[in-house]
C-alpha cells in the first residue's frame, strides 16, 4: 500500500511542486493551506505551470527582460495535471496557531483511517516565508513572523504528529531549511537565522527519535524558482508587482525607501536576487529529492537541492575558507 503523505503549505510553491510530484508517483498527499476552503485547482494549476518554467533574462538598452524558454514539467504530470489537482486533499491549517495545528492534524488522522491508512507515514514540514531589509530597519513584528512560521510552526507540526508516529514506531518527518541557513544571505538575515534553526534543531530530533523507528532529515533547497521568492518582501510591498516575472518590474518594486541607509547596497543586491531567481532551477528538482529521500532505507541528515553551482560554492567555502574571507566572496556574488 502506498504512504500517506501530510505536506504543509502545499497550495504554492515548492509544497504545491512536492504535493503534484508525489501524487503521480502513487502515494496519498494531504496538503495544507491557510484557507484550504477557498483554494481554486485552476489557479493551482497556473501556480504550478508557472514555476516549472524555464526563464532567462537578458539585459537590453539599460532595461531587463524575461524570456520563456520552455516548460519543464514531464509530460506524464502535464496530460493529467488536473487529475492529479483533484487527488489531492487540502486542509486548513495556520501554523502559527496551536489550535489550528491540533485541529487540523485530528482531521488528518481521521482521514488516514478512512482512507485505510494507520496514520500519517511521512511529514514534509515547508511552510516558509520572508521578508527583504536590512536586519536594523526590518520590524520586530517581521522577524517574530518570520520564527513563528518558518520554525516554531514546523515544531508545533511536529509535535502534534510524532506522538503517534512513536506509538506506532515508524513515519518519517523532512524539513525545509536552505541553503541560506549555512551561508549567512545579506539583507536576509532572518530568513538565513530562521533556516540555521531549522537546520539545527532536525539533527537533534533525528538524535531524539532514532529510537522509535522514526526517520528525519532535512532539505537544503539552494535558489529555487517559485513565487515564494518573488513575495520575499518588506510588509509595505506590493504584493502584486513581485508575484510577476517581469525581471524589470520587480527590480523597479525594491522594497526600501530611498532614504534608507542602506539603499545603495539594498538596490545592488536585489538586482541580483531578482534575476538569479527567475533563472533558478524549478521546485521540480527538490521534489524529485524528496521522493529519494522517502524512498531510501536508510535517507541521510542532510540533503541539498538546486543548481549544482550553488551547491559546490557553499560546500567549498564552507570547508576551504575562513569566516571573514567567505563573507568576502558572499558579499562579491551579490555585487556589494
Amino acid at each position: 500500500m502506498s504512504k500517506l503523505i501530510l505536506i504543509t503549505g502545499a497550495s504554492s510553491g515548492l509544497g504545491l511542486s512536492h504535493a503534484i510530484y508525489l501524487t503521480n508517483k502513487g502515494y496519498t498527499v494531504i496538503g495544507t493551506s491557510r484557507n484550504a476552503s477557498a483554494l481554486d485547482r485552476d489557479e493551482l494549476g497556473n501556480r504550478y505551470k508557472r514555476d516549472n518554467k524555464q526563464w532567462k533574462v537578458k539585459q537590453r538598452n539599460e532595461k531587463w527582460e524575461t524570456k520563456k524558454k520552455k516548460s519543464l514539467i514531464p509530460s506524464e504530470i502535464e496530460e493529467k495535471l488536473p487529475t492529479l489537482l483533484e487527488k489531492i486533499h487540502y486542509i486548513t491549517m495556520d501554523v502559527t496557531s496551536d489550535s489550528s495545528v491540533e485541529e487540523a492534524i485530528k482531521q488528518v488522522q481521521a482521514k488516514a483511517k478512512k482512507l485505510g491508512y494507520d496514520g500519517i507515514d511521512v511529514l514534509i514540514n515547508n511552510v516558509g516565508l520572508g521578508f527583504y531589509g536590512s536586519i536594523e530597519e526590518l520590524p520586530m513584528a517581521a522577524w517574530e513572523q518570520s520564527f513563528q512560521t518558518n520554525v516554531l510552526g514546523m515544531i508545533r507540526v511536529i509535535k502534534a504528529v510524532v506522538p503517534d508516529m512513536r506509538k506506532r514506531r515508524a513515519g518519517q518527518i523532512i524539513n525545509t531549511s536552505s541553503l541560506g541557513g549555512e551561508i549567512s544571505i545579506p539583507f536576509q538575515g532572518h530568513y538565513s537565522a530562521t533556516k540555521a534553526a531549522v537546520k539545527a534543531f532536525t539533527t537533534s530530533l533525528r538524535m531524539e527519535l532514532e529510537p522509535f523507528g522514526i526517520k528525519v532529515s532535512t532539505v537544503l533547497p539552494g535558489d529555487i524558482n517559485t513565487s515564494f521568492n518573488k513575495n520575499t518582501v518588506a510588509l509595505t510591498q506590493e504584493q502584486n508587482a513581485l508575484e510577476s516575472i517581469d525581471v524589470q518590474q520587480l527590480i523597479d518594486n525594491l522594497p526600501s525607501s530611498a532614504d534608507s541607509p542602506y539603499y545603495d547596497r539594498l538596490k545592488q543586491a536585489w538586482k541580483v536576487i531578482v534575476k538569479n531567481l527567475i533563472e533558478s532551477p524549478p521546485p521540480l528538482v527538490v521534489s524529485k529529492k524528496i521522493h529519494k529521500i522517502i524512498k531510501s532505507k536508510h535517507p541521510k541528515v542532510n540533503y541539498k537541492a538546486g543548481d549544482f553551482s550553488q551547491i559546490l560554492f557553499s560546500f567549498l567555502i564552507r570547508r576551504l575558507l575562513p569566516d571573514g574571507l567567505t563573507n568576502k566572496f558572499v558579499e562579491k556574488y551579490y555585487g556589494l
